[in-house]
């Protein structure tokens, strides 16, 4: 993990601690501050990924730890010079936060209703480009419980349930390259998803992941498949036994 990933990430912790807080005039203010933070420096690994050079504004002079590193509107041009730009609709989620941002930062904060909605979309976001383009796990660095609430506030069911099905899709191609959705459900070596005790839907795998993941939680949960009634039980709640 990077640097930039570790900060990206803190600023992340940081944002969802005051999303989950009461809304006020204190919450919402650095929610807004701390997730455009955060989803500026996720751009920026993006780039550092690709080369790590290409953080930086300047890249006709020497390079040193004090150089001026891109913003936000930089780092999206040049993502989307290299053939890895965003679409227009989740542009459109950064410019909101940020036209929020730099009101706070250079003016004062407005206090307004629309603001659950512009944290709530750049959550989301977050989400999608960590999980989706950089292939991070924040369950590494946000507790599992934490992810789970902030996907139930962030997404309706529906989206939830068709994003767990592309997770479910994108991991079994990962696994199994050869197979075609189009041809057959899943992979004929693959007995299949279960119920998850957490979140009662079927997307759990056992088997394939240092613990079972719930594609639909999007974190590994303590779980195991009872031997004698075949139902999915927390390991710590215990089942039949």
């Amino acid at each position: 993990m990077s640097d930039i990933y570790a900060n990206a990430v803190d600023s992340l912790r940081i944002g969802i601690e005051h999303f989950l807080k009461v809304p006020g005039y204190s919450s919402r203010k650095h929610a807004i501050l701390t997730l455009f933070h955060s989803i500026e420096l996720f751009l920026k690994e993006q780039l550092h990924r690709t080369n790590p050079i290409l953080i930086y504004r300047n890249l006709d002079t020497k390079i040193t730890d004090d150089s001026i590193t891109v913003g936000i509107k930089e780092a999206l041009t040049r993502l989307e010079n290299l053939g890895s730009g965003l679409s227009k609709e989740p542009q459109e989620v950064i410019e909101r936060i940020q036209k929020r941002r730099n009101r706070i930062e250079h003016h004062r904060y407005d206090h307004m209703e629309e603001d659950e909605k512009i944290i709530s979309e750049s959550l989301a976001f977050i989400l999608f480009f960590v999980d989706g383009v950089l292939k991070g796990k924040l369950e590494d660095d946000v507790p599992a419980d934490t992810l789970r609430e902030i996907q139930r506030l962030v997404y309706d069911r529906q989206d939830l349930s068709w994003i767990a099905m592309h997770r479910v899709e994108q991991w079994m191609l990962e696994i199994w390259p050869e197979w075609n959705n189009e041809e057959s459900d899943t992979p004929e070596e693959f007995s299949g998803t279960l119920d998850c005790p957490i979140c009662r839907e079927s997307y759990l795998v056992l088997g394939y992941h240092d613990k079972p993941f719930c594609f639909h939680c999007n974190t590994s949960v303590a779980a195991a498949e009872c031997e004698d009634c075949g139902r999915t039980y927390l390991i710590s709640k215990g089942c039949c036994s």
